[in-house]
């Protein structure tokens, strides 16, 4: 199996930005993708307050906090998700929307 360098997290709610969290965390490029921008922000915030605390407890360097965050994008765009080796859905559990989400992401990043 190939190792992933860049990945999404469709949805970034409390599952969503946990998600796109640990995998920042691990090194991989991130793009959250949210409905609004506002969202994705507070999902942001999450992630870095989740990632401060790391920091108070001396389980993470303030600069691989720092760095963590910066390899996180956020977007509304879905065709943002072009290129990503693998992305996780993570939006509310209503089949229709998922797939919707399911048959664009087909589409953008192939089957």
């Amino acid at each position: 199996m190939s190792e992933v360098r860049k990945g999404g997290v469709v949805g970034l709610g409390a599952m969503g930005a946990g998600i796109a969290q640990l995998c920042v965390e691990a090194g991989v490029e991130t793009v959250g993708r949210e409905v609004s921008a506002e969202l994705g922000e507070k999902a942001r915030d999450r992630i870095a307050h989740f990632l401060t605390r790391k920091v108070e407890k001396g389980q993470l360097a303030e600069a691989e906090r720092d760095e963590a965050l910066e390899r996180l994008t956020l977007t509304t765009e879905i065709a943002e998700l072009g290129g990503c080796g693998l992305v996780i859905e993570a939006i509310v559990e209503e089949l229709e929307p998922k797939r919707q989400l399911f048959a664009a992401l087909e589409r953008i990043c192939g089957p």
